[in-house]
């Protein structure tokens, strides 16, 4: 299946709850979500094929606010089908205006995925709150939220209030969403049965209990004696250890009893037989205690296999839990986390250096090049400050400080700052050939560029009257062909 990552993204910003901006860029192309309260307020994009005058030449009904909907609707579908790029979260960013958008209509409609109707459908974590936020009516929202993987979809159709057609739509957008997930149980419908209890006496320990019994003692309970239709079933009783186990597992291996390095087969075995054995159905007829705390163990194992059935969410688990890894979601905030505090450094930088603060300035652009170091534009000031601030002392220092600001150029030709830098360096040099040749990609670049224009207007009145009439070097650069 090809990579997600910008539904997956949207989605989890949305179930989440999160206020912020989502910020995609691919290249020169970009796009910007931004939520408030996990609904999405506004998107921007750079896409003339997503603009609402493109939109309005191809579809000429549109207009006013139909046509800003069906803007704000191409945008979503269009980054929904992007494999690439890279995204930042920008927590708490302001969107400065709104047109919302129905991210959870935009996303069913591109139909990106959807269940079988065999699936087992389980509401996923707090996805309570984002149903909450859905228009539907509230009977629905409800039988929605009880949603634990028990049934299938088609016995969950068959009692759904206000029709099976409503609640196939929303349980399909919200499984596109992620609020909900296919458990995958392969079993069959469950029965309550009861569980005929051994004498006390010297076999008392050999003896098993079933569970309803155990849950009910360690309340304080006692559990009715009155039988239930059914047979012993030896398969559904378990042991005090085995229920304290669960209750207090530090992890998903001691949920299931089981090796962290075992095989997944015994992984298997475990959940499907703890799943079996405490499924809420079994205590219909317990007390309302019993039942809440059987529905607490059955989510816990059922949240385990959940993980260490996919093997893909096991090695991640394995590598967070077991050997205490960072997950790429806590090192990618980490990375943005460091890649804004060194934008904020680096402006402070900027304004020391165009201070004449040098060494202050210098000081800060080495600590922002340190912490992000694949960023050129940091790399360029770090190597041109470490240039100024050794030039009549150390040249072999100065030497490496301007290759940095050179090797900066070669990673990204297409900064302005960074080619006045280099101008300046071979200026100092008494190079003024190579000096001129870089302030004129600098203006080329950003012909607005200050650094650039005194630079050149330098080189000018130093060259003097040695360039010819009316031959000046603006002339040449901006003037008619």
């Amino acid at each position: 299946m090809t990579p997600k990552p910008v539904h997956d993204a949207l989605c989890a910003r949305a179930l989440e709850g999160s206020t912020g901006a989502l910020d995609w860029t691919d290249g020169k192309r970009r796009r910007v979500f931004f939520f408030v309260g996990g609904q999405l307020a506004l998107v921007q994009s750079n896409l003339r094929s997503e603009s609402p005058e493109k939109l309005g030449e191809l579809d000429p009904s549109l207009s006013g606010p139909a046509l800003v909907e069906a803007a704000g609707r191409a945008r979503v579908l269009g980054a929904l089908k992007e494999a690439g790029g890279e995204l930042r979260w920008l927590p708490d960013a302001a969107a400065p205006k709104t047109e919302p958008v129905d991210l959870a209509a935009v996303v069913y409609e591109a139909g990106t995925r959807r269940p079988g109707i065999s699936a087992w459908p389980k509401l996923a974590g707090a996805a309570g709150a984002w149903l909450s936020r859905q228009d539907m009516p509230q009977e629905l929202r409800a039988y929605l939220v009880d949603l634990d993987g028990s049934r299938t979809l088609d016995e969950l159709l068959s009692f759904a209030p206000g029709g099976p057609e409503a609640a196939e739509r929303w349980i399909r957008i919200a499984f596109t969403m992620g609020a909900i997930i296919d458990t995958g149980i392969e079993a069959s419908p469950y029965e309550v049965r009861s569980v005929k209890k051994r004498g006390a006496g010297a076999n008392r320990a050999e003896s098993v209990d079933d569970i309803a019994a155990l849950i009910a003692d360690g309340l304080g309970q006692k559990r009715p004696d009155t039988p239930v239709a059914g047979t012993t079933d030896a398969a559904s009783v378990r042991s005090g250890p085995a229920l304290r186990r669960i209750r207090d597992a530090p992890d998903f291996f001691a949920v299931l009893g089981v090796q962290w390095d075992g095989p997944t087969e015994s992984m298997r075995r475990a959940y499907f037989t703890l799943a079996r054995d405490l499924h809420p159905d079994r205590y219909a007829l317990d007390s309302p205690e019993v039942r809440e705390v059987a529905a607490e163990l059955f989510d816990k194992i059922r949240a385990a296999w959940e993980t260490l059935g996919d093997d893909t969410k096991r090695e991640a688990y394995i590598k967070r839990v077991i050997h205490g890894e960072k997950t790429e979601d806590e090192l990618a905030m980490e990375k943005v986390r460091a890649i804004l505090g060194a934008e904020e450094d680096f402006k402070r930088a900027l304004n020391d250096f165009h201070a004449g603060r040098l060494s202050a300035a210098h000081e800060l652009f080495l600590k922002v090049s340190a912490a992000v170091p694949e960023e050129a534009e940091f790399s360029a000031y770090a190597g041109y400050t470490t240039f100024r601030m050794h030039i009549n002392k150390d040249m072999a220092t100065a030497d490496a400080g301007a290759h940095l600001v050179r090797e900066a150029l070669e990673r990204n030709e297409r900064l302005d700052g960074a080619w006045v830098l280099w101008g300046q360096i071979q200026a100092a040099r008494g190079d003024t050939t190579s000096a001129r040749e870089s302030f004129v990609k600098a203006l080329r670049l950003k012909p607005s560029n200050p650094d650039a224009v005194r630079e050149m207007k330098r080189l000018e009145r130093d060259k003097g009257a040695s360039e010819p009439a009316g031959g000046g070097l603006f002339n040449k650069l901006f003037g008619k062909k």
